[in-house]
């Protein structure tokens, strides 16, 4: 009996002395006391340094201070500029080094292209997304052409939107300079612009396109209900796509 207790007390001895060991082994893999510097951040800030009528003293419209957050729908805008009340309402923001520029390519050189290029990816964010959607519901894969010859048919009709009589009611521009840390890393111009047409003659425009695409099944006269309200909806074109926005 004494010698099993004796074999127990040396067992536990053992445990304990093992055990501290194990416990102190562990406590250096979690940290040796040394310590390296801590890395640094440098914070990186925008500065508005100009603006259109800065120099007389002009405040900056409401309007702008809504497009710059991100509002740009007719309900937002006409906050702002009431004789929005019956107009279809596209925004277009241009950003670049230049600002003659950047107002040039906005105003003269093609902002129907600019807000065709917006309807086009709308359709192909659409068209994908409801496609996905649709193969995941089933449990079947997606086919790939399948998705392009529907991308397609969707791309031609929304081509023959003309916006025919649009027109710029108002424009701005701002100057900004981006800092990281206190080195400047960029001066860049915003211009914003409001384009406007009469509402009525877009949606006749955009149903007529529609009116090309062919679907037989539920689920194509599904899509196409969705692509039409999204290309309702569209209001905004960059040619920065960060800040490209769509309502929906």
């Amino acid at each position: 009996m004494k010698k099993l207790i004796s074999v127990i007390a040396a067992l536990t001895l053992l445990t304990v002395v093992f055990g501290c060991k194990s416990t102190k082994e562990t406590e250096k893999a979690e940290g040796s006391g040394l310590a390296g510097s801590k890395a640094t951040v440098a914070k990186r800030k925008h500065e508005l340094v100009d603006y259109q009528g800065a120099t007389l003293g002009a405040q900056i419209p409401e309007w702008v201070m809504l497009v710059a957050d991100g509002q740009y729908s007719q309900a937002a805008l006409a906050k702002a500029m009431p004789d929005l009340k019956g107009k279809k309402v596209f925004v277009t923001v241009g950003r670049g080094d230049s600002l003659q520029f950047v107002r040039n390519w906005t105003d003269l050189v093609d902002v129907e292209v600019q807000v065709g290029d917006t309807m086009q990816r709308v359709v192909t964010k659409g068209v994908q997304a409801s496609m996905s959607a649709q193969a995941a519901s089933t449990g079947k894969e997606v086919d790939p052409t399948t998705v392009e010859q529907t991308l397609n048919m969707y791309k031609a009709a929304v081509s023959l939107v003309e916006l025919n009589g649009l027109e710029k009611t108002a424009s701005y521009w701002i100057e900004n300079v981006t800092y990281e840390g206190d080195v400047q890393i960029d001066d860049y111009f915003e211009y914003y612009a409001v384009w406007t047409m009469d509402e009525k003659r877009y949606e006749s425009q955009l149903t007529a396109a529609m009116k090309t695409v062919q679907e037989n099944t539920s689920e194509g006269q599904a899509l196409k209900e969705m692509i039409k309200g999204k290309l309702q909806n569209v209001v905004a074109s960059s040619n920065d796509e960060s800040v490209e926005e769509y309502e929906y």
